[in-house]
């Protein structure tokens, strides 16, 4: 894996004489889009080492009373495209010459945004710089880690980075997989092989721009539009400029479920809970709706199910997200063969035995108008096919986490790791996290299962950590759900030299502060990730895992778990 960690004196030198701007002017150095995985951890690195003394920041999400958007990024190929709302972190240099920014979204729309010819653009309400947004709306950080957000965007901030251009994509999976997870959507539906999903009517990737995807729990919504990575723009004809791909660091999926119940999923009482484990195989029998109940979890034996069977609500994300596509194609996309799991390219290969299971399994999204609760397609509100719960979709990680499982007795969802993701359920054993096939993905040896708090000193939003120590069994290679954090932009420019800069910046602050991911590689004296995921061929691209120096290329969501030295395969797993 590739990782552009320094640059020479001589290219940062040149860097900046190039983008050093006319005196009083301000300049976007970073303007990203994608994944909340990165997005409080990236702002806290451009606040902390970047900005430099007197720098201000500001946080905004939700609608501004003017009823638009306070923040959305714009798609301007067709005039039917949606625009994208996210959660927004704006930082600036105390006297506002150089600004940093990042919107939350999921992968997908992220890599849409950095690859559409032309890009997409940021377009902010004007009360982002005025006032009249509600408050509840900003200060979406803890001041422990960096204070109050600024009242307002002062003007000057305001215009440049209002119609911007995004720089970079911040995306929880590869380019190449993004690609092809976007294909998928918006393929015409495959009820066996369930490599096209339905939301859009062509087939290889032919269709401009598909039905949206609903959320169950509020007007949210996923909106599938066709973008090419290489060759040219499916929309446009325009030439699609050359990208790299520059790898931040590996965090894990981590299932939650919501204990609030002690016949449930809580049956056990506070601080000792029974069901504690989920095996891949109960996993994938309740994703795809095969068994929602708790004697679903009865395959582990770490479990004790409850004496009376209870419905289990099964969350599911939107399969344009980063986090779904890593579940999807890590555990609930393949089957097993005797010799173990298929991972990878096996899931995606038409014709053979282990490509028929998927979260997506019997949602018809064509037929989504349903005729009452637990029937609907789209939004996704389906009764499973035994034990009398449902699958339920959520758009987007906070939706996930603060309201589908917050919310819902008996539920259980997935989320990549963040403290600031699950904030709203840690601390609190009517909540809590459960280990895969007996590993757990935060701590060395599962406790009680709650979600741990970010608080060190009293200052909440704050647990630095001692270098190397974090996520010890992803380290050592034995969680099974997790990816490679990665940012996305040009190949050569301005745009290279500040988005590495920036990862630099978050590469070296994650262990001082709040410790979301493992560095992918050496940096303030921890080792970094120790393994990776074996590469395959991904949207036109062969496999290379870029570890001694080249350019690294293909999909790797679900790839074999390879320790770094080793030759792919060594493993065991059908790669």
């Amino acid at each position: 894996m590739k990782q552009l960690n320094f640059l020479s004196a001589a290219l940062l030198a040149a860097a900046v004489v190039i983008a050093t701007p006319a005196a009083n002017a301000t300049t976007v150095k970073v303007l990203g889009a994608g994944s909340s995985a990165m997005w409080q951890t990236a702002a806290i690195g451009a606040f902390n080492q970047l900005a430099g003394a007197g720098a201000q920041h500001f946080t905004i999400k939700g609608t501004c009373t003017s009823g638009a958007n306070c923040a959305q990024i714009h798609d301007s190929r067709l005039a039917t495209i949606f625009n994208e709302t996210g959660n927004l972190w704006v930082v600036w240099n105390s006297t506002e010459t150089e600004v940093w920014a990042y919107i939350s979204v999921d992968s997908v729309v992220g890599n849409r945004a950095y690859f559409a010819v032309p890009r997409t653009t940021l377009q902010l309400d004007p009360m982002t710089e005025n006032g009249g947004f509600p408050s509840g709306d900003t200060n979406l950080i803890a001041s422990g880690l960096w204070g109050l957000d600024a009242a307002v965007l002062p003007a000057s901030v305001y215009t440049a980075l209002n119609n911007a251009s995004i720089t970079t994509a911040f995306t929880d999976i590869r380019p190449e997989d993004a690609k092809y997870a976007s294909c998928r959507v918006l393929d015409q539906l495959n009820a066996t092989t369930y490599l096209g999903l339905g939301y859009g009517t062509g087939t290889t990737c032919t269709t401009q721009q598909g039905t949206s995807i609903l959320s169950d729990f509020s007007t949210a919504t996923a909106n599938p539009v066709n973008y090419n990575i290489k060759g040219t723009d499916p929309i446009t004809g325009k030439t699609v400029p050359k990208f790299t791909s520059i790898d931040v660091g590996a965090t894990p999926v981590v299932f939650i479920v919501n204990r609030s119940n002690p016949n449930g999923l809580g049956y056990g009482g506070t601080g000792t809970p029974s069901i504690v484990d989920l095996t891949v195989a109960d996993a994938q029998g309740l994703w795809n709706g095969t068994e929602c109940d708790t004697n679903q979890f009865g395959g582990s034996p770490l479990n004790i199910i409850p004496p009376t069977d209870t419905p289990v609500y099964v969350m599911e994300r939107e399969p344009m997200s980063g986090t779904m596509n890593t579940t999807e194609f890590s555990l609930f996309r393949c089957g097993t063969s005797a010799a173990g799991n298929y991972t990878g390219a096996q899931c995606q290969v038409t014709g053979t035995a282990n490509e028929h299971n998927s979260q997506e399994k019997h949602v018809v999204p064509a037929n989504g108008a349903g005729t009452g609760p637990g029937t609907s397609m789209n939004p996704l509100d389906l009764t499973c096919l035994a034990g009398g719960g449902t699958r339920q979709r959520a758009i987007g990680t906070g939706e996930m986490d603060s309201t589908a499982v917050y919310k819902t007795t008996d539920s259980i969802g997935y989320t990549f790791w963040g403290f600031g993701n699950v904030s709203k359920l840690a601390g609190s054993a009517d909540y809590g996290y459960l280990t895969l096939d007996g590993v757990d993905p935060i701590q060395a040896i599962y406790t009680n299962g709650e979600l741990p708090v970010c608080i060190s000193g009293g200052v909440s939003g704050v647990c630095p950590a001692t270098p190397g120590t974090t996520f010890p069994n992803l380290r050592n290679g034995t969680y099974k759900a997790w990816s490679m954090l990665r940012v996305v932009t040009n190949a050569s420019g301005v745009a290279l030299t500040n988005t590495v800069i920036l990862v630099n910046a978050i590469q070296n602050n994650v262990n001082t502060t709040v410790p979301d991911f493992v560095p992918y590689g050496a940096v303030g004296g921890d080792p970094g990730m120790k393994y990776y995921r074996s590469h395959y061929t991904q949207s036109g691209y062969g496999p290379n895992n870029g570890l001694s120096g080249e350019t690294e290329t293909g999909g790797d969501m679900g790839g074999c778990i390879e320790p770094v030295g080793s030759a792919p395969g060594v493993t065991g797993c059908h790669q």
